[in-house]
């Protein structure tokens, strides 16, 4: 059965608020991306296509990890989702290695906040690149 919510003026108004919230997302300047809990993209700004070379196409619905290398040891993947998906807290890497669409690599740091529900459960990942260098 079918949602009725998806035919409501309170959809309609959202759906709106999403198209101006994108406008002041793609702004930003720093790439930054919209993750749901599992670390899926479902948001990319302009940035992330400029920084990394890939298309919103090829960025939505994979993980960063698939587009962007996993080039730390297991151990810190698994630090990292003990913060965010765990303790709810950001969590920060310093001197990240990231790999653009075209295979070479870029460092960065990256700040990932967990966004939580009124719950207090995991809504989204919004995960943030800042302080590049293409000398690594």
């Amino acid at each position: 059965m079918r949602n009725k919510f998806y035919t409501t003026k309170s959809f309609q108004e959202a759906l709106r608020g999403a198209v101006k919230l994108k406008g002041g997302l793609d702004r930003i300047t720093d790439p930054m991306i919209i993750t749901d809990e599992d670390g899926i993209i479902l948001f990319a700004n302009e940035a992330v296509a400029q920084r990394a070379g890939f298309t919103h196409g090829e960025l939505i619905g994979k993980t960063p990890g698939e587009l962007w290398g996993n080039n730390k040891d297991e151990s810190f993947y698994e630090y990292m989702w003990q913060t965010i998906k765990v303790d709810k807290k950001p969590f920060t890497a310093t001197n990240m290695v990231n790999r653009r669409r075209d295979g070479t690599y870029y460092g960065c740091d990256v700040r990932i906040y967990p966004v939580l529900d009124d719950d207090k459960n995991i809504a989204y990942f919004m995960g943030i690149e800042s302080n590049y260098s293409d000398s690594i």
